[in-house]
């Protein structure tokens, strides 16, 4: 059943309270120490809000697209590192949804929306970032079992993950129709954690090599038929780019509202520097921008909630380039805000400005979502609605 706009209205203000009461004050400490905070994610968890991604007949809520998106954006506004580690369930979760055999779906889905088992999605390689069909890792059959060797990188919560969404090509000569998509339990013999990356923000989520040298890994594991990997990888994308743009709309949001609360109480010349022309035409500029960028993409999450399609793929993309190029502008001009303070770890700006840059790389650079849109307009035109441009 889904979630109507009463259960929808409760489940935010729990998420309020729950940012109020528990996120706000931690968010500094997190970013200070790059430490997972578990006892954080547990509580979200204890809120059911990490099932809304699964079905019913597991023990979840969802799947629900709306709600999930509304409250990375809240989150992000304290901390864009929280933010990530509660959105990234979605994104592991998703593809054992989508593909995984009932006896998965049993094992799996129930442990991780109590938080018990953290997933993790593992795409990405040294060969292939934005090119997901260019990966290498190969998934051999074996009997009543593949073997599974490759490297993964910038695993997204992968040094604290539990359960391992893992992307192998089974017929290398087939390209992208030969990826397919794999369960993978920690502890699994041959799979190891490797490096866990020191990034310029997002601390507290690790960022994690993933070695696997020959895992053996059950055909039942296996999330739906051979081949159709790739697919499963590309069902979610849409989603995890809106996804990408709530959180960089939060973090914009935030970071203008700090400036702007500063800016009324710092003084120069004689007045709170907001009197003055030329900052007041920065904040005007900047707050048109993220409330443009804010209907965008309600307007593209209104478009793929009535259903996938390439309209909706591309108002997607179009968003997430617009809010996160936006966010990475807002965050920036806070910092010259807030002046010599902006550089300070006394303020959240700075940490902002940091956390906010990945967003234009994750999920498809700004430079992959361009020529996304490039092509769709050289095959089919502007993606405009017609009844909006007369």
């Amino acid at each position: 059943m889904a979630i109507d706009r009463t259960q929808r209205r409760q489940i935010l203000d729990s998420v309020d309270r729950l940012i109020r009461e528990r996120v706000a004050p931690r968010a500094a400490e997190i970013d200070a120490t790059d430490k997972f905070p578990r006892d954080l994610y547990h509580a979200a968890a204890e809120l059911g809000i990490l099932g809304l991604w699964i079905p019913e007949d597991y023990g979840g809520s969802g799947p629900d697209m709306v709600t999930p998106l509304l409250i990375s954006e809240r989150i992000a506004r304290v901390s864009a590192s929280f933010s990530l580690i509660y959105s990234n369930c979605g994104d592991a979760a998703t593809p054992i949804v989508v593909g995984g055999t009932e006896a998965i779906k049993q094992r799996y889905l129930p442990p991780i929306l109590r938080g018990e088992a953290i997933p993790c999605f593992c795409l990405t390689e040294p060969a292939g970032g934005s090119d997901a069909a260019a990966i290498t890792s190969r998934a051999v059959r074996d009997g009543d079992a593949y073997v599974l060797s490759g490297r993964k990188l910038w695993c997204t919560n992968g040094a604290v993950g539990d359960v391992y969404t893992v992307f192998a090509k089974t017929d290398p000569a087939a390209g992208h129709r030969g990826v397919s998509a794999f369960v993978v339990p920690r502890g699994a013999p041959g799979f190891t954690i490797g490096r866990v990356e020191t990034l310029l923000g997002l601390h507290g989520s690790p960022t994690t090599e993933l070695i696997f040298d020959n895992v053996r890994v059950p055909v039942e594991n296996r999330l739906g038929e051979e081949g159709e990997g790739f697919k499963i990888a590309m069902a979610t994308l849409d989603e995890a780019r809106l996804n990408c743009a709530a959180m960089a709309l939060g973090v914009a949001t935030a970071a203008m509202q700090h400036a702007v609360d500063y800016a009324k109480e710092r003084t120069q010349f004689g007045k709170p520097i907001i009197e003055h022309q030329g900052l007041q035409f920065l904040i005007a500029e900047i707050v048109s921008e993220i409330t443009a960028a804010r209907a965008l993409w309600k307007e593209a999450i209104a478009k793929l909630e009535r259903g996938k399609s390439r309209e909706a793929s591309i108002h997607a993309a179009m968003t997430k380039l617009i809010a996160t190029n936006v966010a990475m502008k807002a965050t920036t001009e806070a910092v010259q805000i807030f002046g010599a303070n902006g550089l300070s770890r006394s303020y959240p700006v700075e940490r902002m400005m940091r956390d906010v840059k990945a967003f234009q790389i994750f999920d498809g650079t700004s430079q992959i979502q361009m020529m996304v849109i490039g092509r769709h307009c050289q095959k089919a035109g502007m993606p405009i609605d017609e009844e909006l441009a007369v």
